[in-house]
């Protein structure tokens, strides 16, 4: 099976193309810059050109495609919220979307699936009764940013496509992503609590992420939204000192919300502030295996300490 995936260079693309190769799919990854990509891919991973702007150039790279995984969209997090930064959010995101839909559209014979990202902001920014797949979009800007997100796809349902939403929660990894951002107090002996610490994180360890991914490839009954996150949410002051206990480094630092909001404006109430409890129910039900469920076993492996 040829599966090409958009945005293969970014955190999750590049663990899914490894994985995926390794089940044996021939990956193809599109780019706007190909010499770039096949720094970080390498040599084994096809490279194809796409400049994100067109519908015809991609349908043109689609003709022997069985599967596409869409993974484009700007880091949430890389930048303070203007309003220009929030219209390039979102249009790196929608205006993908909108691109892939209308190149497919054009297919007469069409891929299979399309696999689109999107997130758990769906819900809205304060999710304290648990939420599963059937919970309704919430408020605030990253909830109708990942609404419109799904959206953009929407019309391959009746297309005779399988389309399914990965509404990804935290992404555990060492060289990317939230934890990243966080190790930096660690290196200096000073832990820092972001915030009250009550608000809840719903996470996924990266490899459960791409593992997830593959089930959601195979499972061909596989439709609509799915919640990729850990069964088990933790307060961020939880969080934390699992880090602080994995490094062997102290936690003993709060940065109050005020702060954080001064700082940082909206985008600290619509991420690091957020208090989401999310359930990965259809996950469940199909019967996948968390590799992870445990925070602290995820981090020791994201560490390479052992459990003792």
């Amino acid at each position: 099976m040829n599966i090409l995936i958009i945005g293969a260079t970014g955190l999750i693309g590049r663990s899914l193309v490894t994985e995926l190769e390794t089940a044996g799919y021939k990956v193809i990854a599109s780019s706007r810059n190909v010499e770039k990509a096949r720094e970080i891919l390498g040599n084994t991973t096809e490279i194809r050109h796409w400049d994100g702007r067109s519908s015809r150039g991609l349908t043109d790279i689609l003709t022997d495609i069985d599967g596409i995984i869409n993974l484009a969209g700007e880091n949430i997090a890389s930048g303070i919220w203007t309003k220009k930064r929030k219209k390039k959010i979102s249009d790196s995101r929608i205006s993908t979307g909108r691109l892939v839909t209308e190149a497919i559209l054009q297919m007469d014979k069409k891929p299979t699936f399309l696999i689109q990202a999107s997130g758990i902001g769906f819900y809205g920014t304060h999710v304290s009764i648990p939420a599963d797949e059937s919970r309704e979009v919430g408020s605030g800007f990253i909830a109708g940013l990942v609404a419109k997100w799904e959206e953009s796809v929407s019309m391959l349902h009746g297309a005779g496509m399988r389309v399914v939403y990965l509404r990804t929660g935290i992404v555990l990894a060492k060289n990317g992503g939230m934890l990243q951002k966080m190790l930096l107090p660690f290196r200096f002996y000073a832990g820092t609590i972001l915030g009250s610490g009550k608000q809840m994180i719903s996470w996924i360890a990266l490899t459960d992420l791409v593992r997830a991914i593959l089930h959601l490839i195979e499972n061909e009954k596989a439709q609509g939204p799915y919640n990729l996150v850990a069964p088990q949410a933790v307060s961020m002051k939880d969080f934390t000192r699992a880090i602080g206990n994995t490094l062997k480094k102290p936690v003993w630092l709060r940065l109050p919300a005020y702060f954080l909001r001064v700082f940082m404006g909206q985008m600290a109430s619509e991420t690091i502030l957020a208090s989401q409890v999310i359930l990965p129910t259809k996950l469940l039900q199909e019967g996948f295996s968390f590799q992870f469920e445990n925070l602290d076993k995820a981090l020791q492996d994201i560490f390479n300490k052992k459990s003792h």
